[in-house]
């Protein structure tokens, strides 16, 4: 497992987006669906396995300062984590960027377990 996305929040995705690039000298790398209904803005870091991703949350269901962590088996390594006394807020379950578990650690930090899939190919 590693960390692959820094989730930031913004009511204003342009503004964010303006701020990493033009003050921050970052450049957009793409966009990608993490969320349901809703677009990100990917922003490549200097780390070329880590990336910011611009985001909104309307609701606030998310809470701010999540850390994603990707997995290459999201089944496995919850099954790992939990035995490991991880405590999950929820089984893993679909959301449109692929296979996902979220966990807290004992400060109250947010993590979100992914495992990228593409729904766009066919088996």
């Amino acid at each position: 497992m590693k960390i692959k996305y820094l989730p930031v929040f913004t009511d204003d995705i342009e503004k964010q987006v303006i701020f990493f690039t033009e003050h921050l000298g970052f450049e957009i790398c793409g966009k990608k669906n993490i969320l349901p209904d809703q677009e990100s803005t990917l922003i490549k870091t200097s780390s070329p396995d880590l990336f910011i991703i611009i985001l909104t949350d309307p609701n606030k269901e998310y809470g701010r300062g999540r850390i994603i962590v990707n997995s290459h088996d999201c089944l496995n390594d919850y099954y790992k984590l939990k035995m490991a006394g991880v405590v999950f807020y929820n089984e893993p379950h679909y959301l449109p960027m692929g296979l996902c578990a979220d966990f807290s650690d004992p400060s109250g930090n947010q993590y979100l377990l992914i495992e990228e899939r593409s729904y766009n190919h066919m088996f």
